[in-house]
């Protein structure tokens, strides 16, 4: 088909299937660029469309469109989403048996998805090797992009292997790579380490004109917080990130008695109440919600007016893209960020308990093997679940520890980790599908048969040769009954009439370890340590925005790789006369800074002391170093620089 009526059937689809007429600005070029076949590298914004880049050229192609993806619940979140649009499409990871694994693949193969939606590791796997040939991939997606690269703020090492994972179809399918934050390293490393030729990058800029980004020095918060709320409530609905569990469910009780309907959100909330609250604070019956920074994935609310950061992010990457939530339809609203000089350091220990050392890293490594039973050389199947506390009290670990240990490691790809996993009905019918339509027609109870009628379309043929796992969630919706209601209509199908086994799973943390049982810990030392140090200096940049006495706007941009932007006239730097273009580097600046990085590599500490020029001076002018080839970042060394 020609490449012009491909685009036209594409745009034809949006349509049937999401209802849009035609494309935002930005996703019509990368439609057609992958339509095309150009290797293609996607930096939209949180909220702005980047799966729709890769979804609806999917619907047209002949072929099946792989996307890979880091995250569990969101792969499960969109392949439920397009099931319901009718669209057909599948996901494989730790989380489901190995011979549902092998049943999916063979379906895929047999052409019965548009989409197979897949965890990066599995790529090494025997089973997907020896499937690959077989499979008629039109399209490979990678989403979370910026976990190819190490100095991203979520590397994996996995995506490195990508590639090669997929060398034998590489030069044979189009490829499509997306992300919501990189820096200019990051898209550099991004697009080397997938092999892309000639490729092509869309951004949508990190211009955010509508918001006015502000920093506010807050020796006493909560007093701060009272007042900025009461102030920002007046413009409209917003977001409190609150850090804590416990600090949310605080702000929450404080603002609602002031008179402003709160709730607070936070993982320790079962998923159907944090599904209710998300949906009242986007239909606006809920006007502030106080939440942990799980708060946010696949939401989106235009007209939030204001984000307040109680406590400040770890980088510039994870604060732009939930400030970012603020104000996506266009309006004036307000990123503010709360800071006390105190924070600096609570964040530099917090790191250093979040991101344990090599040795404690092994020595969980080794308790966690032991509690699943697993010799040295040993494969573990499957996912089994974890009863973190108790593996607490017998490692003699503390709580925290062990659940960061858990959570590098899932990281790392040392094992795979589902925190808190959705609940889940699984359900198998116990008769052939006759021996079921026979049971219908005998039923005398109507309501009886519609149910067990809606179970069947709903679970699917494959489950009267096996048990189907489907979210509650999905379950509850197309039944369109509450929990209680289903599970006392399972308890009757199973017990009384014997038709179909079934069990509930409650949230749970599930592990797998993903390869053989080693000595030590599958990682080196020299990674750990490296992955730590590059958190520290993203943490530094985070440090520089708050101290930064040029404009906000143009140190964000200039920190993603835009550096011409110009001050935005309306953050509170600007409006204190101090974000104007005289905090530009000068031509002499640059100069000095590079003629430093001659002699020796340098860290921006050691650089800021040889000038004492303040830390986003020296940042700014490192980044147009960069950009311009001059300087590179040391990769032994993370956090210093030195000339190319």
């Amino acid at each position: 088909m020609p490449l012009e009526e491909l685009y036209e059937k594409t745009e034809h689809n949006l349509k049937r299937y999401w209802g849009f007429d035609n494309f935002r600005k930005g996703q019509d070029e990368v439609v057609r660029s992958v339509i095309e076949g150009t290797d293609t590298l996607v930096l939209f914004p949180t909220g702005g469309g980047k799966s729709l880049c890769y979804q609806a050229p999917a619907t047209v192609f002949d072929g099946l469109t792989l996307v890979i993806s880091p995250l569990v619940a969101l792969m499960q979140d969109q392949v439920q989403q397009l099931k319901v649009k009718g669209i057909s499409a599948t996901f494989i990871n730790s989380t489901i048996p190995s011979f549902e694994v092998e049943q999916r693949l063979v379906n895929a193969r047999n052409g019965m998805y548009k989409l197979l939606y897949c965890a990066p590791e599995r790529l090494k796997t025997d089973l997907w090797q020896a499937e690959l040939p077989k499979l008629n991939i039109s399209l490979i997606a990678i989403d979370e992009a910026h976990c190819i690269s190490e100095w991203g703020h979520d590397f994996r090492p996995s995506y490195r292997e990508i590639r090669s994972s997929l060398e034998s179809i590489a030069d044979n399918t189009r490829w499509i790579a997306l992300t919501a934050t990189a820096t200019p390293e990051v898209q550099k490393d991004i697009v080397e380490s997938l092999g892309f030729s000639e490729s092509k990058v869309i951004s949508q800029g990190f211009s955010r004109p509508n918001l006015k980004w502000w920093v506010t020095e807050a020796l006493k918060k909560k007093q701060v917080l009272k007042t900025t709320v009461q102030k920002a409530a007046q413009k409209g609905d917003g977001l409190i990130y609150g850090g804590t569990r416990r600090n949310c469910e605080e702000l929450a009780g404080l603002f609602s008695e002031l008179g402003i309907k709160t709730e607070a959100y936070h993982a320790g909330i079962e998923s159907e109440k944090r599904k209710a609250i998300q949906q009242r604070w986007i239909t606006g019956e809920t006007p502030l919600v106080v939440a942990t920074n799980a708060f946010g994935m696949g939401i989106d609310k235009p007209n939030c007016r204001y984000v307040i950061h109680e406590e400040m992010p770890y980088s510039l990457e994870a604060y732009y893209q939930e400030a970012g939530r603020a104000g996506r339809d266009g309006e004036e609203s307000f990123p503010i960020l709360l800071f006390r000089e105190s924070d600096h350091k609570k964040a530099i220990d917090r790191i250093e308990q979040k991101y344990p050392k090599y040795e404690e890293l092994d020595h969980v490594y080794q308790i966690l093997c032991d509690s699943f039973d697993l010799a040295v050389g040993s494969l573990m199947e499957e996912s089994e679940t974890l009863e973190v506390k108790a593996l607490s009290q017998r490692g003699k670990i503390s709580f925290g520890m062990l659940r960061s240990a858990l959570s590098l490691m899932d990281q790392f790809d040392v094992i795979s980790l589902q925190n808190e996993l959705k609940p889940a009905v699984e359900l198998q019918f116990a008769l052939s599908s006759d021996g079921l339509k026979d049971y219908k027609e005998r039923a005398e109870n109507d309501a009886k048969t519609e149910f067990v009628d809606k179970l069947e379309r709903l679970f699917g043929p494959e489950s009267f040769r096996e048990p189907v796992f489907l979210d509650e969630d999905l379950v509850l919706d197309k039944l369109g009954i509450r929990h209680n209601a289903l599970i006392k209509g399972l308890d009757v199908l199973s017990r009384n009439d014997n038709i179909l086994k079934y069990t509930y799973h409650n949230e749970r943390t599930k592990v797998k370890v993903l390869e053989a049982r080693s000595r030590s810990i599958p990682v080196s030392k020299s990674e750990v340590e490296s992955y730590r140090k590059n958190i520290l200096r993203k943490l530094e940049h985070m440090y520089g925005y708050v101290n930064t006495k040029q404009c906000r706007e143009v140190y964000l941009r200039s920190y993603f790789g835009d550096l011409n932007a110009e001050a935005c006239g309306h953050c509170d730097n600007c409006l204190k006369g101090k974000g104007g273009s005289a905090s530009q580097p000068t031509k002499g600046e640059v100069v000095k800074i590079h003629e430093l990085l001659h002699d020796d590599a340098k860290s921006m500490t050691d650089l800021m002391g040889d000038t004492g020029y303040d830390r986003s001076k020296v940042d700014q002018i490192l980044r147009y170093l960069i950009k311009e080839e001059k300087v590179t970042t040391v990769s032994e060394k993370p956090g210093y620089y030195q000339v190319i």
